[in-house]
Order: C-alpha cells, then sequence, then structure tokens
C-alpha cells in the first residue's frame, strides 16, 4: 500500500471538511445572504493558502479575512445572490415543471454560465488585484480566454453536485469544500498560465491585448 498517496488523500479530504464546516457557519453568521459571499470567498482564501502548501492557523485565517472582507465580497457577491441564485431557486421550486423545452435548454445554459462566472470571480479574487468594480468584467472575458479551463470549472461543479445529489449527507462535511479547493486549483493553474503568457509576449515585443493588460501582473491578496 502506498501510504504517501494515503496520506494525501486523508489530507484532501480533512481540509475539505474544514472548509465546509467553517462556510457553512460563516454563512449562516452572516444570515445567509450577507453571508454567503464572504464565507465562499474565505474559503477561496484558505484553498489558496493549502494548495500553495502555506500552513497558517486555519480557523484565524478563515474568519479574520471573512470580517476583513465581508462587505468587499458582499458587494461582488450580493448581486449575483439576489439578481440570479434567488429567482433560481423560484424557478426550480415552482415552475420547472411547467418549463418548454427551449425554457429548459435556456435554464441550463444560464446556470452554466453563472457558475463559470462564480467560479472565475472567487478565484480571481484571490489571485488579481483589481478595483472592485472591475472583477465581473475581467471574470467574463477571462471566459473567452480560457474556454477549456472554463469548462474544467463547470465540470468539475457538476460532478460535486452530482455526487451531492446521490449522496446528501456529504453536504455538510465535504461536498462544498471539494467545489471550492478543485475550483481553487483549476483556477491557479489557468492564471499562471495566463501570467507566462502575457510574460512571454512582452519578451517577445508583441502588443498586449488590452483585456489582458487589465488582468496582468497578479498579485495574491495575502500580499498587499
Amino acid at each position: 500500500m502506498n501510504w504517501q498517496k494515503a496520506y494525501q488523500a486523508a489530507d484532501f479530504v480533512f481540509y475539505c471538511l474544514l472548509i465546509n464546516v467553517t462556510v457553512i457557519i460563516g454563512a449562516l453568521v452572516g444570515g445567509i445572504i450577507f453571508g454567503l459571499a464572504p464565507s465562499v470567498q474565505a474559503g477561496f482564501h484558505v484553498a489558496k493558502k493549502t494548495l500553495k502548501q502555506e500552513s497558517p492557523p486555519f480557523f484565524q485565517t478563515f474568519f479574520g479575512y471573512y470580517r476583513r472582507n465581508f462587505w468587499r465580497s458582499n458587494r461582488l457577491g450580493l448581486p449575483i445572490i439576489l439578481f440570479y441564485l434567488c429567482p433560481m431557486v423560484v424557478i426550480q421550486q415552482g415552475f420547472l415543471a411547467a418549463l418548454t423545452q427551449t425554457g429548459l435548454i435556456l435554464l441550463i445554459v444560464s446556470q452554466c454560465v453563472a457558475i463559470a462566472v462564480i467560479n472565475t470571480l472567487h478565484s480571481m479574487y484571490e489571485y488579481y488585484v483589481l478595483p472592485t468594480k472591475k472583477y465581473l468584467g475581467a471574470s467574463l472575458r477571462f471566459l473567452f480566454f480560457q474556454p477549456i479551463g472554463t469548462f474544467l470549472g463547470v465540470l468539475w461543479f457538476g460532478i460535486c453536485s452530482t455526487i451531492s445529489f446521490f449522496l446528501p449527507g456529504l453536504l455538510p462535511f465535504l461536498s462544498i469544500g471539494m467545489w471550492i479547493i478543485g475550483t481553487m486549483g483549476i483556477y491557479l493553474k489557468l492564471f499562471d498560465e495566463n501570467e507566462q503568457k502575457l510574460k512571454q509576449q512582452k519578451d517577445a515585443g508583441q502588443p498586449v491585448e488590452r483585456e489582458e493588460e487589465e488582468i496582468e501582473h497578479g498579485i495574491e491578496m495575502a500580499q498587499k
């Protein structure tokens, strides 16, 4: 038996559990509506630390980041929660059976786009320093820069959601943490590749696209 792989798997599950539980606690502390965005963002932050093999005090890091970024995270996530996620829950609960085939297709496509934006937005907030109002636009543009990576992020969300659907007992313990760690891992690789591409273009004297300029030279939030 490969004990190193077993240890790594156990470590991964443990961090998923920690992130999962603290995200739920953070959401409850903020009354769900106001607590969801900052708790998920704090989850992405500690996931980034974990993936970079840093070992800060977990709970102190999570809740300190949650407190410091509470209102800024809500400025990013609250419009999505109020104007998309809440109406989507209402539609699925009350009108899903009445939707036509075209309406159902549009619903699925809109959900995939929303998931892609949410994945990119939370991950980008941990990698790039931008004015708050520019994160949403930059995340939308990044979808077109990395369509395959964006698809992988949506696919990972789908895998986590499917597992949670068939094993709902995992949702309070692992599903959210699995989604956050997996998504942050995908996007760290995408952003690193984007930085390398920009560096190669500049070294070769090639012009850099304007939208790429707006998100180049990534700076981690922890370095601010």
